[in-house]
């Protein structure tokens, strides 16, 4: 599915999500950055530290909770990490 993606201020690029389990577990690929997100069904969502991003798996890097918003585009952001196209909710 195509979607572009933007972390912090950086520029709008294309970028890909791997759905590991619908609306539980999913990566964002941008660039050769790998940000693992997480959601348990409480309404917390859990996003790997994109500095360490790259790295995959819970042991890649600390896992912090997030807040999700939608922005004008539309987009769908995490703290900062932005995407935008179709992407699967659920």
């Amino acid at each position: 599915m195509p979607l572009r993606c933007r972390v912090g201020d950086g520029p709008w690029q294309g970028c890909a999500m791997e759905v590991e389990e619908l609306g539980a577990r999913w990566t964002l690929v941008v660039g050769k950055r790998r940000i693992g997100f997480r959601h348990d069904g409480s309404g917390t969502v859990r996003m790997q530290n994109p500095i360490r991003g790259h790295q995959r798996g819970s042991s890649g890097g600390n896992w912090i909770a997030v807040e999700t918003s939608w922005i004008a585009g539309p987009a769908l952001c995490w703290n900062g990490v932005c995407a935008q196209g179709d992407i699967p909710l659920d």
